[in-house]
């Protein structure tokens, strides 16, 4: 079975999941689409809570963004090594809502309208890549996945040097304004929306083979992942071409 370039596909994440699944049925891309939905209410509910709190009172908004996104991060990590079930998925998509929702209100509070410019691109590059690998537009072919695959890893080396660079008290604050912040943001948008062609066709090829059915909740979880991932990018890229 092909991977993807999402952490949650990997090939050793799945074969552990695969192995620890003993549910009935057989996955399928309408199940899954099904369950990615209902994450995705929980998320934007989560999201929703978490601005309306923060606007009665924005004095918790880093304890409320480092909080949830652990919690998120160590579920995700228990999902990826363990199993994933029902409710981790959906203690994974509440704790992301809530971290993320923080965030946007930080965002929002320093550029007028940025969130729901940041929302509307998500929503529509997240449509507008289902439509194009629903349609057979953009076929996934062996040479695209590595192209894919060869961008991911050059972003998370990009993240990491610039982690191991703020330990030493560099100042980066150049990469991530103006025109450089805004071409390094938009490579990392172009290359998180391609990875849903890889989810995408993961997704499916699991469904030909007869994954369990709880795998679905995988699938859906992993989605979860990219479109986190890209909405973050977006939010970024704008917020570059503010400063």
């Amino acid at each position: 079975m092909q991977t993807s370039a999402n952490p949650a596909f990997g090939d050793k994440a799945v074969k552990r999941a695969k192995k620890d699944m003993s549910s009935a049925g057989v996955m399928t891309v309408n199940g899954t689409l099904a369950k990615t939905f209902l994450l995705f209410i929980l998320f934007v509910s989560a999201a929703t809570f978490a601005w309306v709190s923060l606007s009665n009172s924005a004095d918790y908004i880093w304890p409320m963004i480092i909080g949830a996104s652990m919690i998120a991060l160590v579920t995700a990590i228990i999902i990826m090594f363990k199993s994933p079930t029902p409710l981790l998925s959906i203690i994974y998509s509440l704790a992301q809502g809530v971290a993320i929702g923080a965030i946007s209100y930080n965002y929002a509070d320093a550029y007028d309208g940025i969130v729901a410019q940041a929302v509307l691109l998500t929503v529509g590059i997240t449509l507008g890549m289902y439509l194009a690998y629903a349609t057979g537009f953009i076929k996934v072919t062996e040479k695209l996945k590595s192209v894919i695959i060869i961008g991911m890893l050059g972003v998370m080396f990009y993240y990491g040097i610039v982690f191991l660079l703020s330990l030493f008290g560099v100042n980066m604050t150049s990469l991530f304004s103006g025109t450089t912040g805004v071409v390094i943001g938009a490579l990392i948008v172009v290359i998180a929306a391609l990875n849903y062609l890889l989810d995408f066709d993961f997704i499916e090829k699991s469904a030909k083979s007869k994954a369990p059915k709880q795998f679905e909740w995988y699938g859906a979880f992993g989605l979860m992942v990219t479109f986190i991932w890209l909405y973050i990018s977006v939010l970024q890229m704008l917020g570059a071409s503010r400063r």
